[in-house]
């Protein structure tokens, strides 16, 4: 699923909530900036509630070379989602693409 924002794709790889919390995939552009991001949100009672995760990599588009935004959908959506972060890393680490990697959490009040 596509979304449109501001003339920038947005694209949901995962998305998929039971009991315990919601998790969705997201790969998003701005524009200067391509990020992959894992989330979880823990539901009310579940986890240390109200900590959300987040586990992001973000590339500068002025360092991709010839690596597009349809290349790194394609190769993402045909990776399980078990390993897609680390196996997304290794493409950028064996192409020499420097990428800012790091995992999030922070409390959300409101649950």
């Amino acid at each position: 699923m596509q979304l449109e924002l501001f003339d920038y794709r947005r694209d949901r790889l995962f998305d998929k909530q039971n009991k315990i919390a919601h998790f969705y995939d997201i790969l998003s552009e701005t524009n200067n900036t391509i990020s992959y991001s894992e989330h979880i949100d823990p539901k009310k009672g579940y986890a240390i509630c109200g900590m959300e995760y987040e586990e992001y990599v973000d590339v500068k588009k002025d360092k991709l070379e010839s690596l597009t935004y349809d290349q790194i959908l394609k190769f993402l959506k045909e990776i399980k989602k078990e390993n897609r972060l680390e196996k997304y890393k290794a493409l950028l680490k064996f192409r020499n693409i420097p990428f800012e990697a790091d995992l999030f959490t922070w409390n959300n009040d409101d649950i």
